[in-house]
């Protein structure tokens, strides 16, 4: 074996070996991120309160007149009761069977401010999974492209071995022995 060959050779192993350690890591780094996220749902569902709020105008809808009835779909403002008694209003998204006048419910903060609904425990473990397998995938790329590099500098050095062999070759051939 040449040194290019022994060289490859310890890339493809340390690269194995590298992608093997890299497995605890990306699980340590979905762990930490399934905790974040689980943290973050839990104090959102302590803190967000689902309420009825009131239809009251389509802002970007789809509007269909069946039997006299307008039903919305799409986004819509609507009105709720705050904390301290005093009535707001913002834009939210309605399931399409909901009327103008209709009530849907809503998540509102203990300020009384419009909020998007809290992150689910589920959505956690997904993001979790997710986000170890992205950073063993990507330790995988880079390390699959370290190797890559290392064979393909091999291989110029063995061509450039080859053509300097190729090259003694062809002048011993050309000229005779004394």
């Amino acid at each position: 074996m040449r040194l290019p060959d022994r060289i490859e050779r310890t890339a493809v192993v340390v690269g194995v070996a590298a992608l093997l350690l890299l497995i605890p890591v990306a699980a340590t780094i979905g762990s930490v991120t399934y905790s974040d996220l689980s943290l973050r749902s839990q104090q959102q569902r302590a803190q967000y309160v689902l309420v009825d709020a009131r239809v009251i105008d389509a802002t970007r809808s789809a509007r269909s007149d069946t039997d006299g009835v307008t039903t919305v779909a799409g986004t819509a403002t609507v009105q709720w009761s705050a904390p301290d008694g005093s009535l707001r209003s913002g834009a939210t998204d309605v399931p399409s069977a909901v009327r103008i006048g209709a009530t849907t419910p809503i998540w509102r903060d203990a300020d009384g401010n419009l909020v998007r609904a809290p992150d689910t425990a589920a959505g956690a473990v997904v993001n979790g999974a997710a986000t170890a397998v992205f950073v063993w995938f990507l330790g995988a790329v880079v390390i699959g492209g370290l190797v890559l590099l290392t064979t393909l500098a091999g291989d110029r050095s063995r061509m450039r071995h080859w053509d300097r062999d190729w090259q003694r070759f062809l002048e011993a051939r050309d000229q005779p022995a004394r």
